[in-house]
């Protein structure tokens, strides 16, 4: 049986990445002082509805094989 292989981060990226998380974090500040809301920063009302007859079709299709 074969070794599985590992993956493996990129050299630099936990330093990037931590450049990265200190400018969102600056982002959100600067977001609130402005007087944002959470709902604002999390990208608004979910809105997206559902298309029932593709819904229930696709529930149909995968029904019981006999």
């Amino acid at each position: 049986m074969a070794r599985k292989r590992k993956h493996r981060r990129a050299p630099g990226s936990a330093r990037h990445m931590a450049n990265v998380k200190a400018q969102r974090g600056l982002d959100r500040e600067k977001h609130f002082s402005e007087g944002g809301t959470l709902v604002a920063w999390m990208g608004g009302p979910h809105t997206k509805t559902k298309n029932m007859r593709a819904w229930e079709n696709k529930r149909r299709a995968r029904g019981r094989v006999q």
